[in-house]
């Protein structure tokens, strides 16, 4: 299975491939790094067990420091400060 979230012209392909790399980059680290996992969970197993890593991981996101300084520099009204914990 494929997805696809744009379609460029064989000239520039590359060029928007990094412009989507750098912002996966500037994500939190730890939750890109979830994501991959889930991601590549997902391509591997059944749906059933595909939901499920995707619920434990969703856990594992949840219990981070990260996502504390998510829901502070919210409710601040500021650019949150990641550091990947």
């Amino acid at each position: 299975m494929g997805l696809v979230n744009r379609v460029t012209g064989n000239r520039e392909w590359l060029d928007k491939a990094m412009e989507l790399a750098q912002v996966i980059a500037r994500r939190p680290p730890l939750a890109a790094r979830l994501a991959k996992e889930a991601i590549l969970t997902a391509e591997e197993t059944g749906l059933t067990a595909g939901v499920e890593a995707e619920r434990r991981l969703f856990g594992v996101a949840m219990a981070t420091e990260d996502r504390v300084e998510a829901m502070q520099a919210f409710l601040e009204k500021r650019r949150p400060d990641f550091h990947g914990r």
